[in-house]
């Protein structure tokens, strides 16, 4: 029996500024380490991250920590009420300097490993034993700085000290938060948790893409697709936001039931270039912060912070996300993954809806194209 034969494009097809012409990034984009080493450097290490929130850094001393990819972080609030943030690393031996979150109580950073000890100004002030080490030198231990922008009331953080601010970036992004969420400055955080599996064995763009349309929801979400009607659904990209908004939701469905006059009554999605959500769904007041954080070329973690006005949550609502929408999205987002590898695939099509609703890719378009631009600088 002959065997077929699979003839493979010489060249990528073209990623148009024309989503009815454009195709998708190259499947190599997906697991090729050194795509993803530029990643790190022109995207992630460029970008504004989120790593928690202003109610996290109330007192002098009150300190958080993050990732950012690999690059360990915190940010504190020093005695004069100032952010600051550091690579959260000791230059000693390089034992992370601080877990977690916490208050510290005196003016002062000390490495849990050999108590080398830094002020809030990340200068060394302490270090045990190094009069016997010729030609130490204090000042050649210095905390590098990390920028720090409270947005909307959470705290960013970028490596890129020639970062334009967040406000300059997505400045009308917080008003759309508070103009869509009921409460929204008063919400308070009281859970972060992975979201599906611990970690999805997919790369970090086979999440985003899952995220930014919903031309899958029918198909792959029947019930989420039963509480939103798509056809009505709207997505829109504005700068490095891209935005989703269900209006047409019906309160009795297959997903969870919620009362129509319930405070949150729609549904609204924000992706924020390279890897933030916001996400609320209709029923009680809630918005959750879901970072997609690279942990490899194939392999990231979807995890949140979920804010709320009251502890208790509709348990129904809960259920549904962590039993149901969390485990169909990551099964989706590994076997593109799996698919990736196949030979015979090279690149898809974007596929377009001229009213930008929920059943076109609208969103990918505009990711990729993001992602393209970066990586050419």
């Amino acid at each position: 029996m002959p065997t077929a034969t699979v003839i493979y494009p010489e060249f990528d097809r073209p990623l148009s500024e024309d989503p009815e012409r454009s195709w998708t990034l190259p499947a190599r984009y997906y697991f090729d380490p050194a795509i993803y080493e530029a990643e790190r450097e022109k995207i992630f290490f460029k970008s504004w991250q989120y790593i928690g929130h202003r109610s996290q850094l109330e007192n002098p001393g009150d300190y958080i920590t993050g990732t950012v990819v690999d690059q360990p972080v915190f940010v504190l609030r020093d005695r004069s009420g100032e952010l600051k943030g550091y690579y959260n690393v000791c230059l000693h031996r390089a034992h992370e300097l601080l877990k977690g979150e916490g208050s510290l109580r005196s003016a002062a950073i000390t490495c849990p490993y050999h108590a080398w000890t830094y002020d809030f100004g990340g200068t060394l002030r302490a270090a045990p034993n190094t009069k016997q080490v010729k030609d130490f030198i204090p000042e050649d231990f210095k905390l590098t700085p990390i920028r720090v922008e409270l947005f909307a009331g959470f705290v960013f953080v970028n490596l890129d000290p020639d970062a334009k601010p967040m406000t300059e970036l997505v400045g009308w992004l917080a008003e759309d938060l508070r103009k869509h969420v009921p409460d929204f400055d008063d919400l308070k955080l009281f859970e972060a948790r992975a979201i599906g599996n611990a970690v999805t064995k997919a790369n970090w763009k086979v999440v985003v893409d899952n995220y930014v349309e919903c031309y899958h929801c029918s198909k792959a979400h029947p019930a989420f697709a039963d509480m939103i009607e798509m056809t009505s659904y709207e997505n829109e990209v504005i700068g490095p936001v891209s935005r989703q908004l269900g209006f047409n939701t019906k309160p009795k469905n297959s997903a969870y039931d919620f009362s129509p006059e319930a405070p949150v009554t729609h549904a609204a999605f924000w992706f924020l270039w390279p890897n933030i959500t916001f996400n609320m769904m209709p029923g009680d007041t809630q918005l959750s912060v879901a970072v997609i954080q690279p942990k490899g070329v194939e392999e990231a973690v979807f995890w949140s912070h979920n804010y709320r006005l009251k502890a208790e949550t509709d348990p129904a609502k809960v259920a549904y996300g962590r039993t149901v929408l969390g485990p169909e999205d990551n099964d989706l987002c590994e076997s593109v993954q799996r698919g990736l590898h196949a030979r015979v695939y090279k690149q898809g099509r974007i596929i377009v809806d001229p009213a930008r609703s929920g059943i076109g890719e609208h969103g990918i378009h505009h990711f990729h194209r993001m992602v393209k631009t970066a990586l050419d600088r």
